[in-house]
């Protein structure tokens, strides 16, 4: 039976918001703000009103136990307060990314959704999100209560435009059974990017068992490879890349987001690196070579790969037949760091009910909630008293802690906890920093510095276009 929210949703809208490119539309559907990216500063309730309400909750969930799990705390949110019904939608990922505009571009607004990092800013620019500062501070809801780091991606000029629901604290994983094989020492906690480069480039084997630094190596008979990207080296969807180019001595963007940074020396040096590594020294596989074969690290056919707590859950769940550790990401000249990424809860500017769905997303991210994700040991949190609850009961792998929970109560001297804030206009940047890009990464041109000049010059119009102040 369709919820109340699919109900409200015509076909004819569906088919408008599957045509949309961005989110440009969502101005019509939102309250103009004063400044682009102001979201509202309508005045709150003292309270929440004890009448009964119906609200609208919409949120991307996996069939099975991530849906059952939201469904059984949606209920117990309800018992506790019988005047309020949620009406919940679950949606696969994609359908969610593309079905969310649609409904704001068409008016059928929830009461509070569910908002990516990676997209959070974009739709707090357009107006389509209530600044929570206010009712953190009537209700006191301490950002320091969570992983501070990860408010770094929610907020923008004081206002917080989400309440961060999960972690995801990256770190490289290893096949300890590859390193024995190979008679090369674990990587340390505070390793460094050519120590990786070079273990990476010892642990690529060809079927006659050389590695890719001799001169036997035959690279078109590849049996194992060092290391496992989980995307492109560059600023485009996950966080974790952060971490390598901050070690290079780089960044993405400067402070203001006035200009990508990608023409620095250090953010080519960090290209030039693993454009290297996948098309010269073939240390790491394109995805046409694992296609086909599971998981690269879980099923043997990588020494490394970057990756958080996950690694280890689907690991367990696939009885993995080898030894693992993990560590962190690689430091450099600019430093090492763990860097952090995460979702969160929003309530919408033209929420009906924008109280109702605050108290939601307070319950949802409130620590006997967030200790009960945690110990399926599936989904991080994003509660500092709770992210314990991850870690492993038989202690194994023997760092999973240090590298997954401990940087956040108990940052390790040299170790840096960070973020990244994607700006606006993500998905349009996304695609300039691919058209220049992607032939550097599937090795059909290795001009990595004409590539950056050529997408530094569309981002930074696009940048300036948006006068994200």
């Amino acid at each position: 039976m369709e919820n109340l929210i699919q109900q409200k949703l015509s076909r004819r809208q569906i088919l408008k918001g599957a045509a949309m490119l961005g989110l440009g539309t969502l101005a019509a559907a939102c309250a103009a703000p004063a400044a682009p990216g102001a979201g509202t500063d309508a005045p709150i309730a003292s309270a929440p009103s004890t009448e009964a309400v119906t609200i609208d909750f919409i949120t991307p969930g996996a069939l099975g136990t991530e849906r059952e799990m939201y469904t059984a705390f949606v209920n117990e949110f309800m018992e506790a307060n019988p005047n309020v019904t949620v009406n919940v939608s679950f949606e696969a990922w994609n359908d969610y990314m593309t079905k969310l505009p649609t409904m704001l571009a068409g008016g059928v607004v929830p009461d509070m959704i569910h908002q990516h990092m990676s997209i959070v800013q974009d739709y707090a620019y357009r107006g389509a999100l209530r600044d929570l500062i206010p009712y953190m501070e009537r209700d006191g809801v301490e950002p320091e209560d969570y992983i501070p780091a990860l408010f770094e991606a929610f907020t923008h000029n004081g206002r917080t435009f989400g309440i961060p629901k999960d972690s995801a604290a990256w770190g490289i994983y290893y096949n300890k059974t590859k390193f024995d094989e190979a008679g090369l020492d674990y990587p340390s906690l505070n390793w460094t990017l050519d120590e990786f480069h070079q273990l990476a480039r010892e642990l690529t084997r060809d079927s006659n068992g050389n590695p890719s630094t001799s001169s036997n190596f035959d690279s078109s008979s590849i049996a194992q490879w060092g290391f496992t990207w989980v995307d492109s080296p560059g600023p485009n969807n996950s966080e974790n890349v952060r971490a390598f180019v901050r070690a290079s001595g780089g960044d993405w963007y400067d402070d203001a987001y006035s200009q990508t940074l990608i023409t620095d020396e250090a953010v080519i040096d960090h290209f030039t690196r693993f454009h290297a590594m996948r098309c010269i020294e073939r240390s790491s596989p394109m995805a046409a070579q694992t296609e086909g074969q599971g998981d690269p690290f879980r099923n043997g056919l990588t020494a490394m790969q970057v990756g958080f707590h996950t690694i280890d859950f689907f690991s367990r769940e696939e009885n993995v037949p080898f030894e693992y550790d993990v560590t962190f990401i690689p430091g450099g000249p600019g430093g090492q760091y763990s860097v952090v990424g995460c979702s969160g809860w929003a309530v919408p500017t033209q929420a009906s009910h924008p109280e109702v769905g605050w108290e939601l997303v307070k319950f949802l991210t409130s620590l006997p909630v967030q200790q009960s994700i945690g110990e399926r040991k599936r989904w991080g949190v994003s509660l500092k008293e709770a992210v314990d609850s991850i870690v492993p009961e038989d202690g194994m792998p023997e760092h999973f802690r240090t590298v997954h929970t401990e940087p956040f109560y108990n940052p390790m001297e040299g170790i840096e906890v960070i973020a990244f804030k994607f700006p606006p206009n993500q998905s349009r940047i996304k695609e300039v920093y691919s058209e220049y890009f992607d032939p550097i990464w599937t090795c059909a041109g290795d001009d990595v510095a004409g590539a950056a000049a050529s997408a530094k010059a569309e981002i930074d119009d696009l940048l300036a276009g948006l006068n994200w102040q």
